[in-house]
């Protein structure tokens, strides 16, 4: 699809769907201000009339969707609300903030604040910029914040510092599998991620905290509501963490970071989001800032290799004397220092919600998003060349859509176009140099991807009897990516002195992409406390990821490549009783899942950063069950179970050896978490007792030897136990409501586990030969301990 035809597309799409409302203008639609779509719609956010004519704009106190919305849908769907977010401890990123959802597994971390990456799978499908092999399906989550998509359009993927301060999150709405056609990405395959911050309401109030906690950790965090007035209202909050990593050098240690002791990292967020509202619908204005940064440590040998010590190796590759470097040798949670790694992202939305007659509404949100990684490689374990690689990314986007309601059925039909220029730039720079403008010693690489997506959708909500939801849908997508390599063209001094590097990947290519997703929904609602649903949905993503490294259009030809195929089954129960004799607010699902994952393009990066690419196809069979209550005033329950078969299919390495059959890495055969929180009120204080613990089961390790899953080593299973303590006292003074204390206790047995393992290929990225066949990971947490104070207004 070229960029001619997508335009005329998008054009078509514009005037087709303004034909259907003939007192509304294409003129006029474009230049009215715009609100978000779908979501929105979706999600409740703001009444879009009145019968009166008066201000429409009444905002809930949170935009989360409902238990009652949740249990009418015919899809599988989790919200994470406040407490449960709360509950992955104030240091937490966007993938924490998911932990107690079901089906949910935080493969590997390394820091205690929200500024390092992590990687997370739900059901299975990986989503985060971090583990450095085996992210086999990695990219095919979708992630937006506040309906925004945040993930990079060519490589599917994102960095969850982009969400690292859970005050400004109202609540998270997880959909599993590709979902509906409204709200569904260009990577939605495993499902789609919604982070909702916070809401400006109709009265005015605010919040202010702080943090204090292990390993240096302190936080600090605002909100600020105007209130209603005239139409307007706004919130703006923001807040900023920094603390050292769990993870710190070994005793003695020459290998050190340049200008730090330690393993420091930081995070920060900035959020503002303003709605006017009219007689027939509202306009809003969002802003969005993050960062994180943190220091990487190498991994961690899990036993000791002879020659391999804390003090790594010379010019000579020969081992410096000292202690060997290992958990069980140099300390559990000892790791060396390796780079400097930091993501930041910003982006302006607009949004519009207007009713345009004829039963009909029309959504519109318009949005821009930055986001760029910094990381240079500070530390070697034996010397080489620093590494200074700045990837970042432009992304501009609009989506249409429209809601007509008839007697018998809601029609939701729109599209969006998106468009984003991901640039890679890499400079190797002399080891001893901490000076990236510094001569090239070996290569500098600079490549573009120009991504294109498109895509309209119908769907139709039909409801018979009142009972009865049936919610067919299909939508229609078209990619386009195009590739160039611009080395010498942008540094001739760099070509002139690695001629050859310009060769390295394939020349400038580019390829189109046009595809069908049609998916049904049903959800029957037996009794009225009882629904049963079931859907079906296909969808498509670009393939692979377009990465430094040597992925799709780099090493592998255009004519080998089509779009990655998802196919999710889903079919369940919902419960939901809002009072009875211990049954108060319960709500509980339960639902069985299958989807076969194909066409999948799977490069993978080896430690010192060469690319070896496989074809593969993937089943993910599993169950989830989630249920919560509160059989008394006082006490709230919940519990997440979730069990999982996943395994190729086909998995092929190119050159066409075969290892078929093998466990997906990374994905627990089970999860569980379960907890309750208590409140009680001790001379007219609020006390809240927390007490939960969550469970990982064993899984399935990558092997960089063999390049492929480790078809009998595995991760033991682990069970970690939390507490919290919370007291709430009412103040009435220079305008607080009252104020709150909490000590959150994080893994409180102090379990010594392995959040991540894998099987060390012996390049030269990591240990070098000696490392071959070696078990190498990252540690979990340990104990943390915060201290928390805040007082709302």
């Amino acid at each position: 699809m070229t960029a001619k035809n997508i335009s005329r597309v998008t054009t078509s799409l514009l005037l087709a769907l303004c034909a259907l409302h003939s007192d509304t203008s294409l003129a006029e639609l474009v230049s009215a201000p715009t609100q978000s779509a779908v979501d929105d719609h979706a999600l409740n956010i703001g009444e879009v009339s009145k019968a009166d004519g008066s201000s429409v704009y009444v905002a809930k106190k949170s935009a989360v969707p409902s238990k009652r919305q949740i249990f009418r849908s015919g899809l599988a769907e989790k919200v994470i609300g406040r407490k449960q977010i709360e509950a992955a401890g104030p240091g937490a990123s966007g993938n924490e903030m998911l932990s107690m959802a079901p089906g949910v597994n935080v493969i590997s971390g390394y820091t205690a604040t929200g500024g390092g990456k992590t990687q997370i799978s739900i059901n299975g499908v990986k989503q985060g910029w971090h583990i450095p092999g085996g992210a086999i399906d990695d990219g095919s989550i979708a992630t937006t914040f506040d309906g925004v998509p945040m993930a990079n359009l060519a490589t599917g993927l994102w960095a969850s510092p982009d969400v690292n301060q859970s005050s400004l999150i109202s609540g998270i709405q997880l959909t599993y599998g590709p979902g509906n056609p409204e709200n569904r990405w260009y990577n939605s395959i495993g499902g789609t991620i919604n982070y909702i911050p916070l809401q400006p309401t109709k009265k005015a109030g605010g919040a202010i905290g702080m943090s204090y906690g292990s390993y240096d950790f302190k936080n600090i965090h605002f909100a600020i509501n105007t209130g209603e007035h005239d139409g307007f209202a706004a919130v703006i909050g923001g807040g900023s963490s920094s603390g050292n990593s769990y993870l710190s050098a070994p005793a003695g240690s020459i290998v050190r970071p340049f200008g730090s002791s330690n393993m420091s990292s930081y995070s920060y967020a900035w959020y503002f989001k303003g709605v006017k509202s009219f007689k027939n619908g509202n306009v809003s204005l969002g802003a969005y800032l993050a960062k994180g940064q943190s220091y990487k440590p190498f991994m961690q040998l899990l036993y000791p290799i002879e020659g391999i010590t804390i003090n790594g190796q010379d010019v000579h590759k020969k081992p410096i004397p000292g202690p060997l470097y290992s958990q069980q040798t140099s300390g559990f949670y000892r790791a060396l220092p390796y780079k400097d790694d930091s993501n930041t992202l910003w982006m302006i939305y607009q949004k519009i919600n207007v009713d345009i007659g004829a039963h009909t509404e029309l959504h519109n949100m318009l949005w821009f998003r930055h986001g760029d990684r910094l990381h240079y490689q500070i530390s070697r374990f034996f010397p080489e060349d620093y590494e200074y690689y700045t990837p970042h990314t432009n992304a501009y986007g609009d989506k249409l859509s429209f809601v007509t309601r008839l007697p018998w059925n809601e029609l939701e039909y729109g599209g969006y176009f998106i468009n984003e220029r991901y640039t890679v730039e890499n400079n190797n720079f002399p080891y001893g140099t901490y000076d990236p403008s510094a001569a090239f010693k070996q290569t500098y690489l600079y490549k573009t991807f120009d991504s294109t997506a498109v895509a309209a959708y119908l769907q139709d909500r039909i409801s018979p009897i009142k009972s009865l939801d049936i919610t067919p849908g299909v939508r229609v997508v078209g990619y386009q990516t195009r590739y160039t390599p611009n080395m010498c063209a942008e540094s001739p001094s760099a070509c002139a002195l690695d001629p050859k590097g310009a060769d390295t990947s394939l020349p400038a290519s580019s390829k189109s992409y046009e595809q069908v997703e049609p998916s049904l929904a049903i959800n029957w609602r037996a009794t009225h406390h009882l629904a049963l649903f079931a859907s079906y949905a296909v969808a498509y993503k670009t393939p692979g990821a377009a990465d430094d490294g040597g992925g799709v259009f780099q090493s592998i030809p255009t004519s080998a490549l089509s779009l990655e195929k998802g196919q999710e089954y889903q079919a369940g129960m919902k419960f939901h009783v809002k009072s009875a004799a211990y049954l108060h607010n319960f709500f509980a699902s339960v639902n069985w899942y299958f989807l076969h994952f194909s066409n999948q393009f799977i490069p993978i990066t080896l430690p010192d950063n060469s690319v070896i690419n496989a074809q593969g196809t993937s089943d993910y069979d599993g169950v989830n069950i989630s249920l919560e209550d509160e059989p008394v005033y006082w006490l709230h329950l919940f519990t997440n179970l979730s069990f999982e078969k996943a395994n190729f299919t086909n998995y092929t390495l190119q050159g066409g050896k075969s290892y078929s059959g093998l466990p997906l890495p990374y994905v627990p055969a089970q999860t569980a978490n379960v907890g309750l929180y208590t409140q009680n009120y001790i001379a007219g204080i609020d006390v809240e007792p927390r007490l939960w613990m969550t469970y990982t089961g064993p899984q399935a390790v990558f092997n960089s030897i063999t390049n492929a899953p480790s078809p009998d080593i595995k991760m033991p299973a682990f069970t970690l136990v939390n507490f919290s303590l919370g007291a709430k006292v009412p103040v009435h003074l220079m305008g607080m409501k009252y104020v709150s204390s909490k000590l959150e206790i994080m893994n409180l047995l102090g379990r010594k586990y392995n959040r991540y393992v894998q099987v060390d290929s012996g390049k030269s990225g990591q240990f070098g030969p000696l490392g071959a066949g070696a078990l190498v990971g990252y540690a979990g947490a340990p104990r943390l301990i915060y201290f928390s104070l805040s007082a709302k207004f």
